[in-house]
């Protein structure tokens, strides 16, 4: 599995733990890379099924992405499926995409 991988494709999956599962392997470098690029990839998703197109560069914070609270929603689902175990929404309450891969990060590999 590539760093860049398509991580959308998952929303159309039953399969659970997927992303956990590639994480897994890596080093924590490798593994922030990938979680952020793929938290990108959700925000982006989420925010075009409501019509919009958005700049989700990982450093933005989310109020300027225009993300409100049912988004936040779907990508605590999408987390949880992917990563295969259930998240504290409070996790997503960080202001950045990159605050909230490593916030991820911690709680996963380091519970």
């Amino acid at each position: 599995m590539t760093l860049t991988q398509d991580w959308t494709a998952l929303n159309h999956s039953k399969t659970k733990g997927q992303l956990l599962a590639a994480l897994t392997p890596l080093g924590h470098t490798e593994r922030l890379t990938m979680l952020t690029h793929y938290i990108e990839q959700q925000v982006a998703w989420i925010r075009q099924q409501g019509g919009s197109e958005t700049d989700t560069t990982a450093n933005r914070s989310f109020l300027a992405i225009g993300f409100d609270s049912l988004m936040s929603v779907e990508l605590l689902y999408s987390l949880q499926r992917d990563l295969g175990r259930d998240l504290d929404p409070v996790a997503l309450e960080q202001d950045t995409i990159d605050d909230l891969a490593q916030n991820i990060l911690a709680a996963v590999f380091l519970a």
